[in-house]
């Protein structure tokens, strides 16, 4: 079966028996590969490239990142020739292959570009490495959410929020170290200098100690110096003053002396190799650190970001750099480090390539971690790299959103109660869902008159629930694993496995069942309201809004009485509680309604079904009758019951058939559907659809429907304009985490420039 660039037939999860969370063998894959780069260092080579489908790709592609030991060059370019094979798989249509030309940087290019190009068959064009270097760093920082982050060993990883805007980016200062150290100031896109650099980097390290201690591998030389004790080895300040030098800063434990401990004998110091391991280590990273300050002051630079080969996601080389900046800025500047800091060469040259997909028209990326590649680095951090798939537009920030923006609400890695109680109820929602597919509580409905294809496939379902299950392990382990750990992030992650495995959108039978009963009840509905005085029909609506949003799939509280089909808007609204009184204040939003009204209204809406159907759109209706512009921004790509936007033009087209005053907003463009731009439960007010952004640019209000997109993201998220959330807290995480109850409802008004509290 072909979903969307994935061709899923025959797909097995590998390693399970070892508990990898990464590796999914697809034997019938053919995407096919459009652009590749390599960047040959010393010691790696990094592949990245980019795939489309063979036939039929509507938009988008993906960024896939792959790495090799020179010393195994060979594996190499077996790997990329598969690539150059892939690359000739050609929708007929588009009539002959183009010769691939593969974008080449680093020194290994001009060392083993003649080999490259006689193994390969194909053209290697050579990119300059500093310029690649930049242009990817530039890249990454933009597309990437979590690419940059903050290292202490009393902190750990803080991740940085991404940069949208020229001017939040530049300037800056990349600091590379592999081994030597280059120092490049980065004014603008392709505006760079090396302004220093030094020949004490990762070969000074790697030089000494292999000749003091004899180990020869840079992995087990990283490992060694985590047991090592520098104090050993090295002269403190308080070997010289037995005490700290406070009138000029320095504490007793401050290096007085690399090594220098070592031949005073009064001070007989027992060393041992991971000893002498640590002090140099220490020695070449303090010594890094103090010359980018320098330069950093010298040039009037703020943010200064370390990369190369040296790093490689060790916790005591960050710590060591980390430490340096803070000493010597007293504070004033944090060392940034990079998860994809190995990669920053050979995406930059890809990005080279005259065919390269950000070329051809403004894009976004989105990290895909259901098949993840291994990354350097201890397994308290970062261990792991996704893939990167490209959107068919660039995303942008909703013009109302305050900044600073955190999308989310919990940080799953600083709080570990949250943590372990949301990767258990999703491991267990996962099996839920096979059970709810083996009993064919998703399927249509025979009078749905549906094919078999609308059948959730049974292996699938299994595939998907064994490789998210390992993914959700994994994290337990490793809670930094993917970067940033948040509700958002492990629920877009279910949608990525289920979309990996070729299950684009279970609940669609589902969706449609309940959505034509929905559209049955709706006359009544709207009926029974339209009767109540003006402030009575607002609240009303509001009710009906928060009970709509019961019928959520996403919610195993409720998976019961919704696969039975007890819930009805009736019973749903006796299960909610309005309370507590801090959330709730719907009177005060039909107090505004009635006072001003609104110009432009811009809702988030969740699920199909009631929720949309016989809870949103009454209200909508109602918006549009006071003068107001309704837009409703709908998921672009299917999660859980979510309705999408292709399937909510349909609703309000079928519902204006029965009610004559959607008629005349449709009619009048007064009520508009558009996509959300998001792929998951949870939506990021910082990547929308350019579309909706468009549409919402004279929103005086905004709506956010749903607990993922009102409590698990955005729940902190403050607006320009007006805003109101509208949600049921429908599971005990997210209520401990807000001092409420389940089933307590969120029905908040704010008013604009307001926050929440």
């Amino acid at each position: 079966m072909m979903f969307g660039s994935i061709n899923s037939s025959g797909a097995v999860i590998d390693c399970i028996a070892e508990g990898s969370a990464y590796d999914i063998v697809l034997p019938n894959q053919t995407e096919r590969v459009q652009n590749i780069a390599v960047d040959i260092g010393g010691s790696l080579a990094k592949v990245v490239y980019y795939t489309t489908a063979a036939v039929g790709r509507q938009g988008g592609g993906r960024l896939h990142f792959k790495a090799f030991e020179t010393d195994h060059l060979d594996l190499c370019i077996e790997f990329m020739c598969g690539l150059v094979d892939r690359s000739r798989i050609r929708d007929p249509t588009d009539g002959p292959p183009a010769e691939p030309v593969i974008m080449a940087t680093g020194g290994g290019a001009h060392r083993f570009g003649a080999e490259l190009r006689s193994r390969l068959g194909v053209e290697i064009r050579v990119v300059d490495e500093m310029e690649s270097l930049t242009a990817g760093l530039n890249f990454l920082m933009r597309e990437v959410a979590d690419e940059v982050f903050t290292y202490s060993e009393a902190r750990g990883q803080k991740f940085v929020s991404p940069v949208s805007e020229a001017e939040d980016l530049f300037p800056y200062m990349l600091v590379n170290i592999g081994s030597g150290v280059s120092i490049l100031k980065v004014t603008g896109e392709g505006q760079y200098e090396r302004i220093s650099g030094t020949s004490l980097g990762g070969g000074t390290f790697w030089g000494l100690l292999h000749e003091l201690t004899g180990v020869t591998s840079f992995d087990a030389m990283l490992e060694t110096t985590k047991s090592g004790d520098n104090t050993k080895v090295d002269m403190m300040v308080g070997d010289i003053y037995g005490t700290n030098y406070d009138k000029i800063g320095l504490k007793a434990t401050n290096i007085a002396a690399t090594m220098g401990g070592v031949y005073r004998k009064g001070l007989d110091k027992q060393y041992s190799d991971a000893d002498i391991a640590r002090s140099l280590l220490y020695m070449v990273s303090n010594n890094i650190g103090q010359i980018a300050y320098l330069n950093a002051q010298l040039h009037g630079i703020r943010r200064i970001y370390f990369g190369g080969y040296f790093i490689r996601g060790h916790p005591l080389t960050m710590h060591t750099l980390s430490y340096a900046i803070d000493f010597w800025s007293k504070g004033m500047i944090s060392a940034l480090f990079l998860r994809h800091e190995g990669y920053l060469g050979a995406t930059g040259a890809l990005l080279r390539g005259e065919a390269a997909p950000t070329r051809r028209r403004a894009c976004s990326f989105t990290e895909n971690f259901s098949v993840a590649e291994p990354a350097a680095g201890d397994s308290s951090g970062v261990s792991a790299l996704g893939m990167l798939d490209q959107q068919a537009d660039r995303l942008e920030r909703l013009p109302q959103l305050a900044l600073p923006y955190v999308p989310d609400t919990v940080d799953l890695a600083a709080d570990e109660g949250q943590r372990l109680a949301w990767l258990a109820a999703l491991e267990r929602s996962a099996h839920e869902l096979v059970a709810l597919v083996e009993r064919g509580a998703l399927d249509a409905g025979s009078s749905d008159h549906v094919g078999t294809e609308d059948r959730v496939d049974a292996g699938r379902i299994r595939a998907f629930s064994i490789l998210y299950a390992r993914h959700l392990q994994r994290l337990g382990a490793q809670p930094l694993a993917y970067g940033a750990l948040t509700v958002r992030g492990i629920l877009g992650l279910r949608e990525q496995c289920l979309r990996e495995v070729g299950l684009g959108d279970v609940f669609a039978a589902v969706k449609r069942r309940e959505t034509k009963a929905a559209l049955v009840a709706l006359p009544q509905c709207v009926a029974q309201t339209d009767v109540l005085a003006e402030r009575e029909r607002l609240l009303a609506l509001l009710g009906n809004a928060l009970a709509g949003n019961m019928f959520d799939w996403g919610a195993s509280e409720l998976h019961g009485a919704l696969a039975s089909g007890a819930l009805d808007l009736a019973a749903a609204r006796e299960r909610i509680s309005y309370s507590p009184q801090r959330l709730n204040n719907p009177g005060a939003f039909a107090d505004r309604v009635i006072a001003q009204g609104y110009r432009k209204v811009l809702v988030f809406v969740d699920n199909s079904g009631a929720d949309v159907v016989l809870g949103v759109l009454p209200l909508a209706r109602v918006l549009t009758q006071t003068g107001a512009t309704v837009v409703l921004a709908a998921n672009s790509r299917p999660a859980l019951n979510d309705v999408t936007e292709g399937e909510l033009k349909d609703i309000v087209a079928e519902a204006a058939l029965v009610d004559e005053s959607l008629v005349a907003a449709v009619e009048e463009e007064r009520l508009l559907v558009c996509a959300s731009g998001s792929a998951g439960p949870c939506v990021d007010l910082r990547r929308l659809d350019p579309r909706l952004v468009a549409l919402a640019q004279a929103a005086d209000l905004v709506i956010l429907v749903g607990m993922a997109r009102a409590i698990v993201s955005n729940y902190h998220a403050r607006f320009t304009c007006d805003s109101l959330r509208i949600a049921v807290f429908k599971n005990k995480m997210t209520a401990d985490a807000a001092g409420a109850n389940v089933f307590d409802s969120l029905c908040l008004y704010v008013p604009g420039g307001g926050s929440r509290e």
